[in-house]
């Protein structure tokens, strides 16, 4: 037992003398490790707060834009319609450009409204469906997620229902009667469109959405008498500002709207640029400076990212066409996961249109939206170009198809003497169509010759037609049925 006792210490000894002998000689360190950068390393510029107020503004107009998006069309409205919350916005007709919207339809006349949960829930008496009209639409936040969906598969089933939204946090006892809808915001907003069905009329579309009603449940006794407003001819400017009014618009939305747990970094970002709730708006001119420069740039930006998203997506593999509706992994729009907030994909979506349903699976969709990112020999279609877009005879379209041309720099219609924005298959009497039912649509600066009835002006704008399929068929869905690629005519 002695001779272990004296074998064990031996090696102990040994062992702290070896460990002793590797540790380096302190008095040879200068630095620890890491810590800084390498030596002889400079700042990038010579003005780093410049710098820090460039990165949060680009970083803020992406994560910002579906909720400057929605209230610019509120603005619009109050600003130039005449109308104020609970108002309800009646087209007589369909859109033309002096409708100044993203991405929207010029096909069937759109009814919308908004109004503010501040002043405590609002009801929506919505329509049953006619032998005429059937209304079609969601309801939205101030970020622009669906609350609820309208229409036969809507909440209120095609039926008719007095739709009850709620601030957050509500907590009182819901009257009998109602569908109560709780929203995370206050700003809420609605767009339908008013769909006429066989036989029907533009004039009957716009009859029945009259028969909507929107005012506060405290006024639920004696409602007010419903205001519309008929905007079809006026100018109903909609659309972002890319320069310094793009945050003040930011401001505007985060001094109302709670703050959810996703936004709570980006928030953070904003008050160092002087943006803060309960807090005035006065950024410094070195500030707006910085925000001038970051908002262009994020507009060129998205331009990018939304043409490149368009590529990665196509539809048919040996097509150039693309969806204009890309959501997110969910099929749905708040582009949230476990681990994420999608901001750029998110960005992208909302850059390009507004009022997207809660769910969209594009293998089973109601309505698809595609356009050609580039012409059959894989060129991105020009300014100044005319092109020919050959609609077939076989449209899966159980309602209509419709094209529509935007202008690529502000993804609205594009103003022309004609005033025209979009051709549909309710036009059929007026196209000249091809022998075989087909037909051939002209996108350019000019009509080519006789052909005028079946084309559309691009006025020197960069265009993005597109085509939609209202009841799109399965051999939609299944990729049976397949689009020519459009064709550069001169």
């Amino acid at each position: 037992m002695k001779h272990q006792q004296i074998f064990h210490l031996l090696i102990a000894t040994l062992t702290s003398a070896a460990l002793l002998g590797s540790q380096p000689s302190y008095a040879q360190i200068t630095d620890p490790l890491g810590g800084q950068p390498a030596p002889g390393a400079k700042p990038s510029t010579s003005d780093l707060d410049a710098q820090v107020a460039y990165q949060r503004a680009f970083e803020a107009v992406i994560w910002s834009m579906p909720a400057v998006a929605i209230y610019r069309l509120r603005m619009g409205a109050f600003d130039n319609l005449g109308i104020s919350n609970n108002g309800i916005l009646a087209f007589s007709h369909t859109c033309k450009p002096n409708s100044e919207f993203l991405t929207a339809n010029a096909d069937v006349p759109y009814v919308g409204a908004y109004t503010d949960l501040r002043k405590g829930p609002v009801v929506l008496e919505v329509p049953a469906k006619t032998e005429k009209s059937v209304l079609y639409g969601q309801i939205v936040d101030a970020w622009q997620a669906s609350i609820v969906d309208v229409g036969p598969s809507g909440a209120d089933k095609g039926v008719g229902a007095k739709i009850l939204l709620l601030p957050p946090g509500y907590t009182k006892p819901i009257p009998d009667g109602y569908i109560p809808v709780q929203s995370s915001g206050y700003r809420i907003a609605f767009a339908f469109r008013s769909v006429k069905l066989a036989g029907a009329t533009n004039e009957d579309a716009y009859n029945y959405a009259r028969k909507l009603r929107m005012y506060y449940l405290s006024e639920a006794e004696n409602p007010p008498e419903q205001t519309f407003v008929d905007p079809s001819e006026m100018r109903y400017p909609s659309l972002p500002f890319y320069d310094s009014r793009y945050f003040q618009d930011v401001y505007d939305i985060v001094s109302v709207e709670p703050v959810q747990t996703r936004d709570l970094v980006m928030m953070g970002m904003l008050a160092s640029i002087g943006i803060e709730p309960g807090e005035p708006y006065g950024p410094t001119p070195a500030v707006k400076a910085a925000m001038d420069k970051a908002v262009v740039d994020a507009w060129f930006y998205l331009q990018q990212q939304a043409y490149d998203r368009a590529q990665n997506n196509l539809f048919w593999p040996d097509r150039h066409w693309s969806s204009l509706i890309i959501p997110g992994p969910d099929h749905g729009f708040g582009f949230v996961t476990d681990t994420a907030l999608l901001v750029e994909a998110r960005g992208v979506q909302f850059f390009l249109g507004t009022y997207y349903p809660r769910i969209y699976d594009e293998q089973h969709a109601a309505n698809i939206y595609l356009a050609p990112i580039a012409d059959k020999d894989g060129a991105p279609l020009k300014a100044g170009k005319t092109y020919r877009m050959r609609v077939p005879a076989d449209v899966p379209a159980a309602q209509f198809w419709s094209v529509t041309v935007y202008d690529q720099a502000t993804w609205a219609f594009i103003y022309s003497p004609q005033m025209r924005p979009s051709i549909s298959s309710f036009d059929k009497s007026q196209l000249k169509m091809n022998r075989d039912g087909s037909v051939d649509l002209y996108v350019g600066p000019k009509a080519p010759e006789a052909l005028e009835s079946n084309w559309l002006p691009t006025q020197g704008k960069r265009p993005y037609p597109t085509m939609r399929f209202y009841g799109a068929k399965p051999t939609l869905w299944d990729k049976s049925f397949v689009m020519p690629d459009v064709e550069l005519m001169d």
